[in-house]
């Protein structure tokens, strides 16, 4: 008899840590149904009884981290990251996911660190690329933006998001030629993005090719269904530029429209614009 007491005992000590893990894994399920419908803090008390069930549960921690982010408690969405690179050093999207985190919290030196290592442990992600471009360009290092969505493009052939960073990123650096190719070719694969024809046009303007810019703006405004104020300045500026009066007066005057109750400085300054050219 005492032999069949120890021999149970040892059963159900066997048993006890998959209970455990089914509890986790159960508790895991049912945060992630409730992140994805938008029940944040729901999902934060269920991912938080999977992880105390499981200290080491790596995919726990992430998942904990990705709501906290949600809920825009970003320290300890960090925190919740890090444990997850701690448990699992070689998951990129820990990593990629604590890079955007810092980018949030406006600490772009920390997250080129673990961007850096998200894209050579996920090279085909592409958002590890695009928020390490973003990284170094808030860093103050704009030529390693560039190199990093050339690298990426290598990688990702002919993705229009890191064509267009890295239009954006060539334009910061006055090479107008270069980004308006990268624009160009972000244009080709997604022709409906407001964004790229907004960038597209601005090099374009940038490069002097004022002829060439205007039905872009155009087509960024139509797409934007407005798009920010400052493209219609712009717009006004380019048709200033090739000798079309009436079309500068014109989308002047609509500039002012919608931005005169918002800044009244720039109104003012356009409606001197107008005048001016009023009086050619």
């Amino acid at each position: 008899m005492r032999w069949i007491g120890v021999a149970l005992g040892c059963a159900l000590w066997l048993t006890a840590p998959v209970v455990s893990a089914d509890a986790a894994d159960a508790h895991y399920h049912i945060a992630k149904t409730l992140r994805a419908e938008g029940r944040y803090e729901e999902a934060l008390r269920e991912i938080d009884l999977a992880v105390a069930t499981r200290p080491t549960y790596a995919q726990g921690h992430l998942t904990r981290g990705s709501i906290l982010r949600r809920l825009g408690r970003y320290e300890e969405a960090l925190k919740a990251f890090k444990r997850a690179i701690q448990l699992e050093p070689k998951d990129g999207r820990a990593y990629g996911l604590a890079g955007a985190t810092l980018l949030r919290l406006d600490r772009p030196k920390q997250a080129v660190k673990c961007l850096e290592k998200a894209t050579a442990l996920e090279p085909e992600h592409t958002n590890h690329w695009l928020n390490l471009g973003v990284a170094y360009r808030r860093s103050k290092d704009n030529d390693a933006a560039i190199v990093t969505y050339e690298k990426a493009l290598r990688v990702v052939p002919n993705n229009p998001q890191l064509l267009n960073n890295l239009g954006v990123a060539l334009r910061k650096a006055r090479r107008y030629d270069e980004a308006i190719k990268a624009h160009e070719k972000a244009m080709a694969g997604d022709p409906y993005d407001p964004d790229v024809a907004r960038n597209l046009a601005i090099s374009l303007r940038g490069a002097k090719r004022y002829k060439e810019a205007i039905p872009i703006y155009i087509k960024a405004i139509e797409l934007g269904e407005g798009g920010p104020a400052d493209l219609l300045f712009d717009l006004a500026s380019c048709y200033e530029k090739v000798g079309n009066t009436q079309m500068a007066i014109a989308t002047f005057e609509r500039y002012i429209k919608v931005i005169e109750n918002t800044d009244p400085a720039a109104a003012t300054r356009a409606q001197r614009a107008v005048d001016n050219l009023g009086k050619r």
